[in-house]
């Protein structure tokens, strides 16, 4: 067994020094055959990066890579470098992985913040939405939502959805308020007390494009919990939604 080994590991060694002596000559054969006068001003690291000295497709195909020259994930990743390799032999954990293993958003409610303040801030944090880490905006508006984390059924985007997963709110939030993502502006159009004792923030949003758009923020004060006395969003909605008049 061992023999058939050994006899594997020389034949593959013999044939990756081959290939690598080849992919060399005909490197050297391309570079001379395509030098200009010029080319010899040139170092040997710049040439096959200029004008007139690119490798082809089929010689850069030919170019051997030494896989043993990158880390694995597991040791690049600061969470699994230190980690005790499991049964199946990876060292993985899945932490990075995971886009709910954050520290908490820089902007959150405050029991000082007015219902323009707090509209101002989740539309700022969208605009901004990848500082100062991927997807913090979508992070800051989640801490906004008065539901979020909970069990039951909301209707925050209008239609019903659950709130109780960070990376359901994440794809759902990307998807319904696109316009908000990278947005180049805003404009609080009015505020106002609805029958029910909510509040109604009319807001115009330019995308990314400047393209404006009608939206409906309905707030309310926290009434218990860690946020209590703070205004968060309960429903956010474009001002033609079909699910204005049901929320």
């Amino acid at each position: 067994m061992s023999a058939c080994v050994s006899t594997s590991a020389s034949a593959f060694s013999r044939a990756y020094a081959l290939r690598r002596s080849r992919s060399s000559a005909r490197r050297t054969a391309v570079r001379a055959s395509s030098s200009s006068d010029g080319d010899a001003n040139y170092t040997k690291e710049q040439r096959g990066f200029l004008p007139g000295t690119m490798a082809s497709a089929e010689e850069i195909l030919m170019e051997v890579i030494d896989r043993r020259a990158f880390k694995p994930t597991s040791e690049e990743c600061p969470f699994c470098r230190d980690a005790q390799v499991k049964e199946n032999g990876s060292k993985c954990v899945g932490v990075c992985r995971n886009p709910q293993n954050v520290p908490g958003p820089l902007v959150y409610p405050h029991a000082m913040q007015s219902y323009e303040d707090a509209v101002d801030l989740i539309l700022w944090a969208m605009r901004d939405i990848n500082i100062p880490r991927r997807d913090h905006g979508v992070q800051v508006l989640w801490e906004f939502a008065v539901e979020h984390g909970n069990m039951e059924r909301s209707r925050f985007f209008g239609f019903s959805s659950d709130m109780y997963h960070f990376d359901h709110f994440l794809g759902k939030a990307l998807n319904t308020y696109d316009a908000f993502v990278r947005n180049t502006g805003h404009e609080i159009l009015g505020v106002s007390t609805m029958p029910d004792g909510r509040t109604r923030v009319d807001v115009r949003v330019s995308d990314v494009v400047g393209a404006k758009s009608d939206w409906v923020f309905i707030m309310v004060r926290r009434t218990f919990g860690k946020y209590e006395g703070c205004v968060q969003a309960h429903r956010i909605v474009a001002a033609d939604s079909k699910y204005l008049a049901e929320i």
